[in-house]
């Protein structure tokens, strides 16, 4: 069956398929593809160029060894051994006649020789057109084999970079540096031996014989009798008569033989000789005495010769009487008489007879207890019967201190000791010196009054004043008051600037004269500062230059209280003074200065009837002291205390206590009359002033507890 379309899809009966429709087919003709018969088309190939490239590349080396030659520099490698190897790595190197030529920059060496360590080193090739390098391989250490004689010899090898090398003959010493060496040689009774030697190394082993020479020679030893035992350095050697090796330095020989005595002495003989001693003739042998006595440690004495204290071993010639002497302290002396044999051993013991003496001891306390020769007897109110020779005596009880002495018992004489002890406060107290010196030169002396008195005045005395009111006092605590009143030239210590100045053209300022002008801080820092010269606490609190308080367990330098100034100044024979020089209101004697004749013309009131020839303050101690041995204590300056001012009596109405006044106050108390006074309120020794201000009249003294 026939399809209605063609194979291209087109109906047969579409007319655009009629040959009318059609154009004109022209036959084309195509050619055709021929290869002959025989072989395919053959393509031309070039022909290489074999001599040119060839010239090129031979052109191209030399070039580059032109260029290798211009480049590189000469180098000469120095080995050490010369016999060395050398390998060169790291860059292209020639090796040409003993040279190397090498272009700047790091190679590797590396070097070996027989005996050597090898080396390995980096080489830096420099611009420089001949260059030199040594190069040195270190040697292996070297062996050495030594024998000697006497076969047994000790060695040691050192030299002075090495540890020394010890060693004992036949050795072979191992892995010695190379170098030079001292070798010691030695061996007992042979001469040492000192050799330089030199160690080659590289790992070869020497030889060396040692040969010691004898250090000794020969001696013949006889005896009468013979037949003695011969010991050598307390080694036996043989029996005499005896031939025996003895060294040149000398050696301890000694003969021994029942029933004589040792023969000892130190022989010599040089080295290689041979010598004959003399015949040695053995003496009888001594006695011996095993002597003691009771007590022992009595001395001993053989013929008047002291031999030493008993128990003793002595040797006693035989055959001859010996006397022997005891002595012993506390002993009466023994005699005894002996004759003795040859190798007798004999013991002998002698009582000694006391020799007593009595002591009777008084004590108190009672319940004291006693120690002699430092052992405990009992109570010490005793009487005891004592060898007569010194013991110590001790007489103690807790709390009280232990009194000592040394003392002689004598026979038939009975002696008596009488003690008390002190207790420990009062041997501390007994040890507080009477006088001191401050650091600025002040003199301080001990005052211990330990007794109840009145301050102040009573209502009916003349001149009495308000605040004189009377109060109970007892002062128990020791303590130290100034002589006298701080000068100009004391207290410039301490203020190098300070001025007392002038009172009415009259200067104050003579370095004798009481310093003046200063204030209660004034005197209180001056205080504190000689505590610190002298290494003491200070009393005075001291916060930015002002005194705040007290350190009332301090012993440091300080002002004197009230109670104390008062007391030191008043008291005298168990009652208070009225004035310094009595009862009177005109001193009878230039006591004191006050303001008199002699400062008419420059004060309105004076004493006319007095004239201690001072117009103002005079130097220090220049009129009496008083009766406790205190200058100006009623007059010259007047003096601040400690105290601050206050009227009010005690708050107990009691007793006080060593009272340090008010905790606080505006006014401090100032105690003593001045220059400027003349009036009986002001020159009685009770008078009491108070100021806060520096007066021109008025300076201190000073004060410290004794403990």
């Amino acid at each position: 069956m026939v399809d209605d379309k063609t194979a291209s899809g087109t109906s047969i009966d579409d007319p655009r398929n009629s040959p009318a429709n059609s154009p004109t087919i022209s036959p084309t003709i195509s050619p055709i593809d021929f290869t002959p018969v025989g072989g395919a088309k053959k393509s031309r190939r070039p022909q290489l160029r074999l001599v040119p490239t060839l010239i090129t590349a031979l052109l191209c080396i030399a070039a580059g060894l032109l260029w290798f030659l211009l480049t590189a520099r000469s180098v000469e490698l120095k080995p050490s051994p010369p016999t060395a190897t050398i390998n060169v790595s790291g860059g292209i190197s020639f090796h040409i006649g003993g040279r190397y030529l090498m272009r700047p920059g790091a190679f590797q060496l590396q070097l070996s020789a027989p005996g050597y360590f090898d080396l390995e080193q980096e080489l830096l090739v420099s611009e420089d057109a001949q260059q030199s390098y040594p190069l040195a391989l270190d040697k292996m250490p070297g062996h050495l084999t030594i024998n000697a004689h006497p076969e047994t010899v000790q060695i040691s090898l050192q030299n002075a970079t090495q540890e020394s090398r010890q060693g004992e003959t036949p050795t072979t010493l191992q892995d010695i540096p190379p170098g030079s060496y001292t070798l010691q040689a030695q061996a007992e009774r042979y001469f040492a031996q000192s050799l330089d030697i030199d160690v080659e190394g590289m790992d070869i082993t020497q030889q060396l014989a040692i040969d010691l020479q004898p250090a000794w020679g020969q001696v013949q030893i006889n005896s009468e009798p013979a037949g003695a035992q011969v010991l050598v350095n307390s080694s036996v050697q043989g029996i005499t008569p005896l031939q025996v090796d003895i060294l040149q330095s000398g050696e301890p020989v000694s003969l021994k033989l029942p029933g004589y005595k040792e023969w000892q002495q130190t022989l010599s003989v040089p080295a290689g000789e041979q010598r004959e001693w003399p015949l040695i003739e053995l003496q009888a042998a001594d006695g011996i005495l095993l002597f003691s006595s009771q007590p022992s440690g009595a001395g001993i004495t053989l013929n008047g010769n002291y031999l030493g204290t008993s128990p003793l071993k002595i040797e006693l010639p035989p055959g001859k009487p010996q006397q022997l002497q005891l002595y012993l302290d506390g002993y009466y002396p023994a005699t005894h008489s002996l004759n003795i044999a040859s190798g007798e051993q004999r013991e002998l013991k002698i009582t000694l007879k006391a020799k007593l003496g009595k002591l009777k001891i008084s004590a108190q306390p009672a319940d004291a207890r006693l120690y002699i020769d430092g052992i405990a007897k009992g109570k010490a109110n005793q009487s005891l019967k004592l060898l007569a020779r010194p013991h110590r005596i001790e007489i103690r009880k807790k709390g009280y201190t232990s009194h000592f002495a040394t003392l002689t018992p004598q026979p038939g004489v009975e002696r008596t000791l009488r003690v008390k002890l002190k207790t420990e406060a009062q041997t501390r107290s007994a040890s507080i010196p009477a006088t001191i010196t401050a650091p600025s030169g002040q003199k301080l002396k001990l005052f211990r009054p330990n007794t109840t008195f009145t301050l102040g005045a009573s209502r009916r005395e003349q001149g009495r004043r308000a605040n004189e009111i009377l109060r109970k006092v007892k002062l128990q605590r020791p303590f130290y008051l100034s002589i006298t009143e701080v000068t100009n030239q004391q207290f410039h210590q301490f203020q190098r600037q300070h001025t007392s100045n002038h009172a009415s053209g009259n200067t104050l300022n003579q370095l004798n004269q009481p310093v003046v002008s200063v204030t209660w801080n004034d005197a209180a820092r001056f205080c504190n500062w000689l505590s610190k010269q002298q290494g003491l606490a200070p009393f005075y609190l001291e916060e930015n230059g002002k005194i705040s308080g007290y350190a009332t367990a301090a012993t440091g330098f300080r002002l004197p209280t009230e109670a104390e100034w008062a007391w030191a100044a008043r008291w005298h024979k168990g009652k208070m003074a009225k004035f310094l020089w009595g009862d009177a209101l005109l001193p009878s004697i230039r006591s004191s200065n006050v303001a008199d004749r002699s400062a008419a013309k420059i004060l309105p009131r004076v004493l006319r009837g007095y004239n201690d020839g001072f117009a103002v303050s005079a130097p220090v101690a220049s009129l009496l002291a008083n009766n406790n041995g205190l200058y100006d204590m009623g007059g010259n300056v007047a003096e601040w205390v400690n105290d601050y001012y206050s009227i009010a009596a005690s708050a107990s109405g009691g007793v006080e206590s060593d009272p340090l006044g008010p905790t606080k106050g505006q006014f401090k108390i100032v105690r003593g009359a001045s220059w400027r006074h003349s009036g009986m309120t002001e020159l009685r020794l009770s008078y009491r002033d108070y100021s806060e201000s520096a007066r021109d009249d008025l300076g201190f003294r000073i004060a410290r507890y004794a403990e």
